[in-house]
């Protein structure tokens, strides 16, 4: 039996680099899109760059023919998530785009988040002790704890939870993947605060692996090497790729394979993928 409704994808992050490359793949393969960054700007010429879904019927005769056009196109929420306690308690923004918390939306609903997709984060390149202190509380707020307060306020409010693997009529459990980072597992030369914040949502996505296969949501992640992206345009490439045994830098896309494959493989729970040209083995 066909599923009532698009899957639904949430990724911070979304509106250039790796996020945008997960959305448009996801889009591609019908999943319905809700990006969230802080350019508006920005994230409207994504939301606009994404394949448009098939119709889909709606399971509730209560739904109006304004909330099924609306539950049925990609969509954005913009907003810095640092401080991350700001963003994530204001339901103010979910409530535009989801339906404010707390909520209980049975699996066939079209509000249901399937994925959510943790990929928002800055980069570092400067030496440890020249680094201000407010910087540092930056790149760990931003990289690592937005990423755990926005999972935990979406599986609280019922947002991601799992469900019956036959309520729908096909098997498909939630799932959380996060984008971590070579450098997160290597270390890196100027990264000291960039490494420690993806080294730590490695350790979140194997606790909470851990912790919440009970609730039927899977939990996963990716490790990236060096991307082809506007936080290594400013990188001496040349230098980086004779170190990278493929000899090149990957392609966001390439991410976004991966994440596809996290996200529909159902044996896939605490599963970290390492995507970094070979450069992690020598």
């Amino acid at each position: 039996m066909a599923a009532a409704r698009p899957r639904h994808v949430l990724i911070t992050g979304g509106s250039r680099g790796i996020g945008l490359a997960i959305a448009q793949l996801f889009a591609k393969n019908a999943y319905r899109c809700t990006l969230i960054s802080r350019s508006e700007d920005n994230l409207k010429a994504a939301v606009a760059t994404l394949h448009p879904l098939p119709s889909y019927p709606i399971p509730s005769e209560q739904t109006s023919a304004e909330e099924t056009q609306k539950l049925h196109n990609h969509t954005y929420i913009p907003g810095n998530i640092t401080p991350a306690s700001t963003f994530w308690s204001t339901t103010s923004h979910f409530g535009t785009y989801l339906p404010k918390p707390p909520i209980r939306l049975p699996s066939a609903h079209p509000s249901r988040i399937d994925v959510v997709v943790n990929c928002a984060g800055i980069t570092q390149a400067k030496l440890f002790t020249t680094l201000a202190d407010a910087t540092m509380d930056k790149i760990i707020t931003t990289n690592l704890t937005s990423l755990m307060q926005g999972t935990k306020f979406l599986l609280r409010h019922g947002y991601l939870r799992g469900y019956n693997r036959h309520e729908e009529g096909e098997q498909f459990s939630p799932v959380v993947i996060n984008v971590a980072s070579l450098l997160g597992v290597q270390g890196g030369y100027g990264a000291v605060a960039y490494a420690a914040s993806k080294a730590g949502v490695l350790g979140f996505t194997r606790a909470l692996a851990t912790e919440y296969a009970s609730h039927k949501v899977r939990v996963n992640a990716i490790v990236p090497g060096y991307i082809e992206t506007d936080m290594t345009k400013d990188l001496n490439a040349s230098e980086l790729q004779q170190r990278i045994p493929l000899g090149r830098f990957g392609k966001p896309d390439e991410i976004a394979q991966a994440a596809l494959f996290l996200a529909e493989n159902q044996y896939a729970h605490n599963c970290v993928i390492n995507l970094d040209g070979g450069v992690s083995a020598v």
